[in-house]
Formats: structure tokens, C-alpha cells, sequence
């Protein structure tokens, strides 16, 4: 169905996963001339924008239901006594309170996941459809399966250990609170090596690394292996790992193929301006500062709602949970506002680094084509969606010519 409903207003704009491809033979034609007069509108694929803005519009309503029907299926969990008679069937059979709590956090977690799934691969099919995921549906399942297993072993922990924390100390939420933020910053500096492309690599040689040891040095970075990444996807990624024993830069295969070496540069340079103004740890303090205060705002929300007969601390898990994935689309807003800026820090660092403002928009129109992102993103976009301001905002500020987006 979803298949279907893109393909009747996407076809005319869905691009080859092949790279280079029009899209970029076009971008790569642009005048730097051009680049520094023009607004990024302009400068842009117009079938790609309005594919973009009715991707956002099919997007936006799969990432508000996910939530919403997880919300759903842990309150009727709660309000039908299933969870009182989950919580009676564990302790049936478990004898160590442990083990009962972790298997109940880890069962609401499967719960969760299970009333998300129709819209997480309504999700992926819009992504297969546009070609923006190069991801086989079993490769999904897959990945689906990892993600499940993984989020009720996290749930299951975290019940387990708050639950022990309110049974030893009135100050459970302080220390609730100090471990939220010390897996933020862990999270936070682990991600790059952990999301980091996986599969074979081969070192690349010649003017491109030469270009990129130049750029680290006036950065004041020592240099850094760079390889080509063998993973096939039709948007390039490039990720810089900064410390032993993975210090390496990876260059995506379609970066190599499709961006100039002047475009790669300032992509590099965009990473390298997110460790020299050391963002991984701000940003972990925003998510979370952010996940403590809406947290704490779901557990405020449950303790005003009526207690069922049947009820306890674990089973009223259920209820917390659910308030939890409501405050979650209040909460993502909240963080992409805080860290748009980071943004801009990264796009004038980048810019001042490499000296090469034209090639800087050029690499964003090239991202907007192919990602098929819209230049002036619509409020459904910003508030859910991104953490960016658009690229029609990114690239006034880099060539000083107004957006002209509403």
C-alpha cells in the first residue's frame, strides 16, 4: 500500500541509487559564481523539493503514530489489570525480585515494540520506496529483531535498578538522575565507533588524503588514516573517529564518487568542527538534561492518576511507560531547538577551515537533492524531524544571500 501510494507521486522524482547520477552531474555543473549569488531554492532540483515536502507530510504522520500507539497499548495494558496479572504471572514462576522486574521491564519493552512495528515499516517502506535505503525488507526484519532484544534488555535493566534504587534510598532520583547523565556522555562520545559504517575498507592515496592531512594540520589534528568505506548506500556518509585505536576517517563509496575533493574536504572539515568545539559532550548534557526533565514529568503525570486495587510500583510501570512515549513528542522539539545552533558552529568552522565557502554550498545542495530534504524545512519537519535549521537557512549564512524561504 505505502509502495503504492509513493510511487504515484514520487516516481517523476526518485533518483538512481547509482552514483554519480543526474542529480549530481547537475550539482557538480553549477558555477561557483552561481553558488555565492544564489539562494539554495533556487540553486536546487524542483522535483526533488516537492518530493521532499510530501515525504515530510507521509513521514511526520508515521513518527507521531509510533509513539501513539505505544502509549495505547502499555495504558490498556494497565487499565485491563494485565499488567497486575503479568507482574502475578512472573512472580509465579522467578523467585529473585531481580529477575522478576527485569523481565517485566523487558516485556513492556516487546510490548512497545510490537505496537510500533506497523508504522516502523511503514517508515522503512517510504525510505525503499524513494530509494533513500539501498536495505532489503529480511535486512530489516533483522535489524528490527536486534532492536527489540535490545530495548527490552535496556528496559528490563532500568526497572530492575530504579526499582531497587526506591526500595534503598528517598534520594532514588538523584541517583537516577547522575546515571542518566553518565550514559548520555558515554552515549554520547561511543556513538561515532558504535553507528560508525561496518564491512571492508581500502586506504585511499593520492591528492584527496593529501588535501585532508593539510586540513587536519590547520586544524591542529594529527594525521589520520583515511579509507573508503565498501558499504553501498545512495546517500555518502563521512565520519571522522578521533581516538585510538579506530583514529580514521571514513569516506563513504558514493562521497568518493559523486562529491569533488573540495566538497569531501569541507564535509571533514564539518566533523572536525564537532570535535575542536567539543559538541559531544554538550550535546550529551542537552539529551540528557532533556530525558530527565520530561521523565521526570511522565513519572509526575502517573503519580496523580488513580491507583487500580491490583496496583504496585512494578505494575504502575506500565502507565509510567506510556506517559512516557506521550511526553516524547513534546520532548523531541525541545532537543532539536537546542541543538540547531551547533549547526551553524560546525557549517562556520568548516567554511573558515577550508576557505572554500563555494564548495560548502555546493556539498548542501548536493545533500538536499539526494537526501531529498527540503531547503525551507515546513514546522512539521523541524519540530520532529531534524536537527537542523535546512539548507536553505545553512547555506544564507554561508554565501549571505537570503533564503527566501517563508
Amino acid at each position: 500500500m505505502a509502495s503504492l501510494l509513493f510511487l504515484a507521486g514520487f516516481a517523476p522524482a526518485v533518483a538512481a541509487i547509482q552514483r554519480p547520477n543526474v542529480l549530481d552531474r547537475h550539482v557538480t555543473a553549477i558555477s561557483d559564481r552561481a553558488l555565492m549569488q544564489r539562494p539554495a531554492i533556487v540553486l536546487v532540483d524542483r522535483e526533488r523539493q516537492a518530493a521532499a515536502s510530501r515525504k515530510v507530510h507521509w513521514t511526520a504522520i508515521g513518527w507521531i503514530v509510533a509513539p501513539v500507539f505505544e502509549a495505547i497499548a502499555l495504558f490498556y495494558l494497565w487499565s485491563s489489570g494485565g499488567a497486575a496479572s503479568l507482574r502475578n504471572w512472573l512472580a509465579r514462576r522467578l523467585r529473585s525480585r531481580w529477575s522478576i522486574r527485569f523481565c517485566y521491564g523487558a516485556a513492556l519493552a516487546l510490548l512497545a515494540r510490537l505496537a510500533a512495528l506497523l508504522p516502523a515499516f511503514y517508515l522503512y517502506r517510504v525510505d525503499r520506496t524513494l530509494q533513500l535505503t539501498p536495505m532489503l525488507t529480511r535486512t530489516w526484519g533483522l535489524f528490527w529483531l536486534f532492536h527489540t532484544l535490545l530495548a527490552m534488555i535496556v528496559a528490563g535493566i532500568i526497572a530492575a535498578v530504579v526499582l531497587w534504587l526506591v526500595d534503598r534510598t528517598h534520594q532514588w532520583y538523584a541517583y537516577t538522575v547522575l546515571a542518566i547523565l553518565a550514559v548520555s556522555v558515554g552515549w554520547g562520545f561511543a556513538s561515532p565507533y558504535v553507528q560508525a559504517p561496518f564491512g571492508r575498507t581500502r586506504a585511499l592515496h593520492g591528492g584527496l588524503v593529501d588535501n585532508l592531512d593539510s586540513l587536519l594540520a590547520r586544524a591542529g589534528i594529527a594525521p589520520m588514516d583515511v579509507v573508503e568505506s565498501s558499504r553501498d548506500s545512495p546517500i555518502g556518509e563521512v565520519t571522522v573517529l578521533p581516538a585510538w585505536p579506530e583514529r580514521r576517517i571514513i569516506v563513504g563509496r558514493t562521497v568518493v564518487a559523486a562529491d569533488t575533493p573540495l566538497e569531501i574536504a569541507y564535509r571533514v572539515a564539518y566533523e572536525v568542527g564537532g570535535i575542536a568545539h567539543d559538541d559531544a559532550l554538550s550535546v550529551a548534557l542537552i539529551e540528557g538534561g532533556t530525558i530527565i526533565i520530561f521523565a521526570a514529568l511522565a513519572t509526575g503525570i502517573a503519580d496523580r492518576i488513580r491507583f487500580r486495587r491490583d496496583d504496585d510500583p512494578l505494575s504502575r510501570l506500565a502507565i509510567v511507560g506510556a506517559l512516557f512515549a506521550l511526553v516524547y513528542l513534546v520532548a523531541v522539539p525541545v532537543r532539536n531547538a537546542a541543538l540547531r545552533p551547533y549547526v551553524f558552529d560546525a557549517d562556520r568552522y568548516a567554511v573558515a577551515l577550508t576557505q572554500r565557502p563555494a564548495a560548502a554550498v555546493r556539498a548542501l545542495v548536493r545533500e538536499a537533492d539526494q537526501r531529498m530534504e527540503e531547503v525551507c524545512p515546513e514546522s512539521s519537519a523541524l519540530l520532529f524531524l531534524s536537527t537542523s535549521p535546512g539548507i536553505g537557512a545553512r547555506v544564507a549564512a554561508i554565501n549571505h544571500v537570503p533564503s527566501r524561504c517563508p
